[in-house]
């Protein structure tokens, strides 16, 4: 069993951290009193469905210092009948450079409040006021770090922390209810990274750690009831990159990445055979040769994980099995900036797919899916038409299927085979420039759907969308549009011919945006 990561290794690295983010006098003509130079930027949007968003940004330098800071919020009417969505936000930070390294630290804050009118029952006829179902939620992060440079050395640590906090309050036929969940995360990572060169090749080797704790606490009072849940998790990751550049006239690159991570819950919260939950292993594999100066081409594997961070399945509060991701991709990209073209190939396969399947219950659970794979093929093209006119082309081709089972074959039903996009890029003078696209989606399958029982589709659709941008000294003005030809059409079917969610209609936005 993983040792719990004591608080004093948080508290003596954090330590660590603030003498090493010491400030260091001005060197390389850098001077602590040089004129600072200040920027920023005012913008705001109206769009239709009483949307509607502001951002105020501001940013400062001075010698070896740099400061920013933006607020920014935005309101609209989301998809259903007097519901309403707002949602505020702040973010800032400080940097110091010196020619020996930097340090720095960085925060923001965001909140949202969702409103929707209660669905339609027969005690609320008899209340003076139609109740609502409302929704909050609230993040706030914090981060510290400190790099400095020793020789071919880089030494580095950063210092993060994140807070949750989601309330839903629920009306219904026999009263209401309020859900809440709150969760912290702190992580400490140290890094040392090297820059050098053995006969002739060169490398940049990376070396680190990362030290996690997380607590979540939920709680639901309904009816009366209550009832509370507590989890805490503890993580320690050490991870390794190594990449090799190869001189000569094919210059071949090598990546290697290499992660191991260790995870530990309270023992009341621990999954079934939980030595394989508890230890996981990642990597990453990439080559690439320069055949001639317009071709280069590139191959790549790796091998990821995520764990499940809610643990809100049908069977209470229990952690799910770890989902792994194994990927191959090999590719080619050929042309330089007048005409470019690329193609890769790639494959996926997934084990313990990890969702948010609203068919397990009224509200829905987290699960696992069976193995599953994806193979396919992507095609980019980009060309300059003339001066000023660009096109740039894009098609992917995907099979998704299961793996192994008796209801192999069949494709995974709501993911598209064929998605293909042209979109039109002109430039003009005078600081104007516009551009329109449009995108195709073949017919794909309903879900859920494992034995192919269902025959309806969803229907093949393209849509078109564009803007338009104006420069006028300090101003930028911009008209958007998106699903301009107001093509109804949907992209969610849970159910054979049920549960059908359109896809936004068409929508107009104008913006401006001043700078200084």
């Amino acid at each position: 069993m993983m040792p719990v990561l004591p608080a004093l290794t948080i508290a003596t690295c954090a330590a660590l951290l603030c003498a090493l983010a010491m400030p260091a006098r001005a060197q390389d003509g850098v001077a602590a009193g040089a004129a600072g130079v200040t920027h920023g930027d005012l913008s705001a949007e109206l769009a239709q469905g009483g949307q509607h968003s502001v951002r105020a940004a501001l940013s400062r330098e001075q010698g070896g210092m740099s400061l920013d800071a933006a607020l920014d919020g935005q309101r609209n009417g989301n998809y259903r009948d007097g519901s309403v969505f707002h949602q505020r936000g702040f973010s800032g930070g400080a940097e110091w450079k010196a020619r020996q390294g930097r340090s720095g630290f960085s925060v923001d804050q965001l909140n949202q409040d969702t409103r929707y009118p209660a669905p339609e029952a027969p005690f609320l006829a008899l209340l003076a006021a139609r109740p609502e179902d409302l929704y909050r939620y609230e993040v706030r992060r914090a981060s510290a770090f400190v790099q400095r440079y020793v020789g071919n050395f880089e030494l580095g640590v950063e210092l993060s922390q994140r807070e949750k906090r989601a309330t839903a309050q629920y009306a219904g036929e026999d009263g209401s209810s309020v859900s809440t969940y709150s969760s912290r995360r702190r992580q400490l990572a140290p890094r040392l990274r090297h820059y050098g060169k053995v006969g002739g090749v060169g490398t940049d080797t990376e070396l680190g750690l990362d030290l996690m704790q997380w607590q979540r606490q939920s709680d639901r009072a309904a009816l009366g009831r209550d009832g509370s849940a507590q989890r805490r998790q503890y993580s320690r990751a050490l991870l390794l990159r190594e990449e090799l550049a190869f001189g000569g006239p094919y210059a071949p690159r090598l990546l290697l990445g290499l992660r191991h991570e260790q995870f530990q819950l309270d023992p009341a919260d621990m999954p079934a055979g939980g030595s394989d939950w508890e230890n996981q292993n990642a990597w990453d594999l990439q080559g690439s040769l320069q055949l001639r100066p317009q071709l280069n081409v590139y191959a790549k594997a790796a091998r990821s994980y995520r764990i499940d961070d809610d643990g809100y399945t049908s069977a209470g509060y229990r952690p799910l099995a770890g989902q792994l991701r194994r990927e191959t991709e090999v590719g080619a990209t050929y042309g330089d900036a007048a005409r470019s073209a690329s193609v890769r190939l790639f494959s996926e396969r997934l084990s313990n797919q990890i969702v948010f399947d609203q068919s397990l219950g009224q509200l829905g659970f987290a699960g696992n899916l069976d193995p599953s794979r994806r193979d396919g093929v992507a095609i980019e093209a980009s060309m300059a038409l003339a001066r000023d006119w660009r096109l740039d082309a894009q098609l992917r081709q995907v099979h998704a299927r299961y793996d192994d089972y008796s209801y192999d074959g069949p494709d995974i039903a709501l993911v598209p085979k064929t998605l293909a996009s042209l979109r039109l890029y002109w430039t003009g003078r005078g600081g104007a420039s516009a551009d329109v696209g449009v995108q195709w989606l073949r017919a794909l399958r309903y879900g859920p759907d494992f034995a192919h029982s269902c025959l309806a589709q969803v229907p093949a659709f393209a849509t078109v969308d564009g803007r338009y941008v104006r420069k006028l000294g300090a101003w930028e003005l911009e008209l958007a549009g998106s699903n301009l030809a107001n093509r109804r059409h949907y992209g969610d079917a849970p159910g054979c011919r049920s549960s059908i969610y359109l896809n936004d209609a068409r929508q107009l936005r104008v913006s401006a945006r001043y700078h200084f």
